[in-house]
């Protein structure tokens, strides 16, 4: 084969390729389509950027396909698309939240200080700790 027929057939090649990733066909089922191995349209990617951006937009066009689907499922009444838009479109608003409240003396010590000379506090509750417990004997 020559070079331009070369150079032709691996333009239908990709051409094909990218129109069955438009439609929604993975790479594996697309490349097997147009007849090439899909580490070699890996290879090709690599060595053409332009290539490499045309499969990027080919890709985000059926993400934004997905998005379109996700928001008309989630105005039609369904609860869980509704959830999932929310949650990542509106997420200062929307979100899982959990909250937790302390209170009471940690039993641990944190620091190696002599509690002793500081004022007792009121209404608090105390707390055995490790050395405590060999004091119980006593």
């Amino acid at each position: 084969m020559s070079n331009s027929s070369n150079s032709s057939l691996k333009k239908k090649r990709i051409d094909s390729i990218l129109e069955s990733l438009g439609k929604g066909s993975s790479f594996l089922k697309a490349c097997k389509a147009a007849d090439i191995d899909q580490s070699t349209f890996w290879l090709w990617r690599q060595a053409d950027k332009e290539l490499n951006k045309r499969v990027l937009q080919v890709l985000d066009s059926r993400t934004q396909t997905v998005e379109d689907s996700l928001y008309v499922g989630a105005t039609k009444g369904n609860v869980i698309a509704q959830i999932f838009w929310l949650k990542n479109r509106a997420s200062d608003r929307w979100k899982d939240k959990q909250e937790y409240k302390h209170s009471g003396i940690v039993g641990y010590k944190l620091i190696d200080t002599d509690m002793s000379k500081y004022p007792k506090v009121k209404n608090a509750v105390s707390v055995p700790t490790k050395d405590d417990s060999s004091k119980k004997g006593d």
